[in-house]
């Protein structure tokens, strides 16, 4: 197995051209995931940690949700005009200590 000596890296998830479907099915798939990763994160620290202390992932739950409906208005602008999406989604990864 080759050794990774990059501390940094830039995965290309998303691009092309797409129809509505096409695009809600990939954009709000996402964003659901990460909206179940951020609950799941807070259940853990309300469980393991009795912590309570969860705001910063309330708001982020919250951010993600609006970002999931802005999304979905636009995929229904789209329809409605007859219009594709061209999406390009780089992750950016970078280690640290």
């Amino acid at each position: 197995m080759e050794t990774m000596t990059k501390k940094e890296q830039n995965v290309k998830l998303i691009e092309g051209t797409f129809t509505p479907s096409e695009a809600a099915d990939i954009l709000i798939s996402m964003i659901s995931k990460k909206i179940n990763f951020h609950k799941l994160q807070r259940l853990s620290a309300l469980e393991q940690y009795c912590d309570d202390n969860t705001l910063h992932l309330d708001d982020r739950i919250e951010q993600l949700k609006k970002a999931e409906e802005d999304v979905k208005s636009l995929i229904v602008l789209a329809r409605n005009q007859g219009n594709k999406f061209k999406i390009k989604g780089t992750v950016e990864i970078e280690l640290i200590k």
